[in-house]
């Protein structure tokens, strides 16, 4: 285990090739490589990293996803930090917790190495009710190559709390992630309001939609762009159809590396880059403009769930992502 000459950022390895480069701001994952090759975009610059509002590996919170920007718990009533639609993105956009200084630990123990990310989001932080003590936890085994992220937090308030992360894979410098195929154990997902990306119902998944049966993502995508052209991606929460730690819940297949992804979580939702923004990546150059550059698989709970982490009490979930090399 090794921490890097920057101290924004920490590192951990095992012994099995698997290296993960961490950052104190936003709780993030910089660069995750195995054997030296890339797993997930990596930003040429850091400071474009740390700054970079498409959220590349940061902690998503207190709220991933969206939610309305006003909403009541009790007899109060609470507005938070949203757009022009009145929707909060990801528990406030460019003042969330992905732009927050966290406190960064390295732990080492017999089974793996870790770092633990720690931050107290204040009451009415971005309008957030409640003084929030949030812990984030990388854990890399030594024996084995996955990546293990737990999220816990505790509130001395009630308030919603749904914490997640934005990893953008991207296998080996892959051109886009067409010939990747996907499956997501779901046959339900989250239906917009009309005009936005704010779920207001669950429906079963249409075919674009329909990853039971590991299509290739082109296929799916292709038709996402005929079929719900105002979206123009996969951009979706699928709710899982069981929750369940003990078997793969999202498996990203290709042609040298298949990654599983295991989470107590009972949603969760899917981005394919197709943005176009105009970062630099260490990955290669043509990934600057390219469209379906990377996947995000997010597990979350269900925006459509009751999100509020009562005063006391300890939210805690995990997501595994495991490396399985062909």
């Amino acid at each position: 285990m090794v921490a890097t000459a920057d101290s924004r950022f920490l590192s951990i390895t095992n012994n099995k090739g698997l290296k993960g480069t961490f950052s104190t701001f936003g709780a993030g994952v910089r660069s995750l490589t195995l054997n030296g090759k890339p797993l997930i975009l990596e930003l040429a610059d850091p400071n474009e990293y740390l700054l970079s509002n498409q959220f590349f590996g940061k902690t998503l919170g207190r709220v991933a996803g969206r939610i309305p920007d006003k909403f009541t718990i009790g007899d109060h009533t609470y507005s938070v930090l949203g757009d022009k639609d009145h929707i909060c993105l990801h528990g406030g956009i460019m003042e969330s917790l992905s732009f927050r200084n966290f406190e960064g630990t390295l732990i080492t123990s017999p089974e793996g190495n870790s770092i633990q990310f720690t931050y107290l989001s204040k009451d009415l932080e971005c309008g957030f009710p409640g003084n929030l003590e949030v812990k984030v936890t990388y854990f890399i085994p030594n024996d084995r190559n996955e990546l293990t992220i737990r999220f816990e937090a505790k509130a001395d308030k009630s308030t919603p709390v749904s914490l997640s992360n934005h990893i953008y894979w991207n296998i080996f410098n892959s051109d886009n992630v067409n010939n990747y195929r996907y499956y997501v154990n779901a046959s339900k997902y989250g239906v917009f309001k009309k005009g936005t990306q704010l779920i207001v119902k669950t429906a079963n998944v249409p075919a674009c939609l329909d990853f039971r049966k590991k299509p290739l993502l082109k296929t799916n995508l292709d038709l996402i762009e005929k079929e719900i052209p105002e979206i123009g991606t996969l951009d979706h929460a699928f709710l899982l159809d069981e929750v369940t730690s003990t078997k793969p819940q999202a498996i990203l297949d290709t042609e040298h590396l298949t990654i599983e992804c295991y989470t107590d979580y009972d949603c969760i939702n899917n981005y394919v880059d197709s943005s176009l923004s105009k970062v630099n990546f260490t990955n290669g150059k043509g990934l600057t403009t390219a469209r379906r550059r990377a996947i995000a698989i997010e597990p979350e709970m269900y925006p459509l769930d009751d999100l509020v982490l009562k005063g006391g009490h300890t939210y805690s979930h995990f997501m595994t992502y495991k490396l399985i090399s062909k």
